[in-house]
């Protein structure tokens, strides 16, 4: 998914589109680090989840929802970029703090496999655009449809299968905290980009990459953390809905 967005990535915006992704990446360590702290005096499993939440970059869809409303591609392209490179580069130095399933993995590691994830893309992106070579623009969204099939169907087979033992107050609670996140990262975005860019902050802080972090939660965490993600992108998906329907053609 990330290489398409470093295939059609040009980086024209100006000052002010860069300064706006910044923001939203300190947007981003505010409200994670805020959740995560509110939250473990509750329990500390659903608050490394609303960690991962809350740090989790702009989604690789939010241009296409961006062109569909038809407000400014650019903004949010630097947004996706400036923040999956961000947060790839950051998160293998916060997980040690808030969790002790990394314990046995060393930051050099976890670095070089979320630097990799970002990396190999972006450079194979710059590779293909040296030489010049064109993809159907239908391939992005099979892509992107693709990801989504197969981190559904690890979510299903974790609630069904493996999450037997698992309360059910925990998937609600998980939920609920999936929920209230998603509310608070559109709603704080539209107050970070005010009346000129309060839609392309809204998505660009709450659409959310939940396959990147989905991996990061299989891979460093636990498969309970892949949950919230997943009922994250359920409710984003919802609110996109919505704006799609009420957005005039």
């Amino acid at each position: 998914m990330l290489f398409f967005i470093f295939l059609e990535a040009k980086f024209t915006g100006t000052i002010t589109t860069y300064l706006g992704a910044i923001y939203i990446f300190f947007a981003m360590l505010g409200i994670s680090f805020s959740a995560y702290y509110l939250i473990s005096f509750i329990n500390q499993d659903i608050a490394v989840i609303a960690f991962l939440l809350g740090i989790t970059p702009t989604a690789t869809a939010a241009p296409v929802m961006i062109r569909l409303l038809k407000k400014d591609v650019n903004y949010v392209v630097a947004s996706v970029v400036l923040t999956n490179c961000l947060v790839a580069v950051s998160i293998p130095f916060f997980l040690p703090l808030i969790t002790t399933t990394t314990e046995n993995i060393s930051v050099g590691n976890m670095l070089l496999s979320t630097l990799t994830v970002v990396i190999v893309p972006l450079l194979l992106a710059k590779s293909f655009r040296f030489k010049k070579i064109k993809f159907n623009p239908n391939i992005f969204f099979y892509s992107w449809l693709t990801a989504l099939y197969l981190a559904t169907a690890k979510a299903s087979h974790y609630i069904f299968i493996e999450s037997v033992t698992t309360p059910i107050s925990i998937i609600i609670a998980i939920a609920i905290v999936a929920m209230l996140l998603c509310f608070i990262n559109f709603y704080l975005g539209t107050l970070i980009g005010k009346k000129q860019y309060y839609r392309e902050t809204s998505q660009s802080l709450g659409q959310k990459n939940t396959m990147f972090m989905i991996w990061i939660a299989l891979t460093f965490v636990n498969p309970l953390a892949a949950l919230g993600p997943m009922f994250y992108l359920i409710f984003q998906n919802i609110y996109n809905s919505y704006l799609l329907k009420m957005s005039p053609s």
